[in-house]
């Protein structure tokens, strides 16, 4: 294996259950966000000789799952449309279905901030950077989410934190 071939596989086994993770829950499909995962490590891996900096494969590897699941989240809206998802099989607890559904249902911005501070822990600068705006629309964003969260789940935001 080439020193190369080396630090991506590195990269993936440090990285690719958080990004999966951050992909499925702005994606809420598992197999969609698998595939997600799998078409940032293919984009790191194919341009794994020029890779300069290893430190900041994680952050490209962020803003590229977090861009591939916005675009495939236009597409499913469309698909979900015509016939919906099949779901994880495994139970559920009330709470955490009214939660990821909630969530979902944020316009993907919103959603992807909420995502990305909450459940994968990023601070709003690295959010703002993963995401490509101003940590001034992370906060704003995620504001907006959180009161909308708020108005659907009442009491129950205190799941978020």
């Amino acid at each position: 294996m080439e020193p190369a071939d080396e630090v991506v596989a590195t990269l993936f086994a440090a990285h690719a259950t958080e990004l999966t993770r951050v992909a499925y829950l702005v994606v809420g499909d598992r197999w969609v966000a698998e595939e997600i995962v799998q078409e940032a490590f293919l984009r790191v891996w194919r341009s794994r000789r020029r890779l300069r900096d290893v430190d900041a494969a994680p952050a490209y590897l962020r803003r590229a799952v977090v861009n591939l699941a916005r675009s495939r989240v236009r597409r499913l809206v469309l698909e979900r449309r015509h016939a919906r998802a099949d779901r994880d099989a495994a139970p559920e607890s009330a709470s955490w279905v009214d939660l990821r559904r909630a969530v979902a249902a944020l316009p993907p911005r919103r959603r992807a901030c909420v995502v990305l501070r909450y459940f994968a822990d990023l601070s709003e600068a690295e959010t703002a950077q993963t995401l490509g705006v101003s940590v001034g629309t992370v906060k704003s964003q995620t504001s907006k989410a959180l009161r909308q969260l708020q108005g659907v789940l009442g009491d129950r935001e205190e799941s978020l934190r």
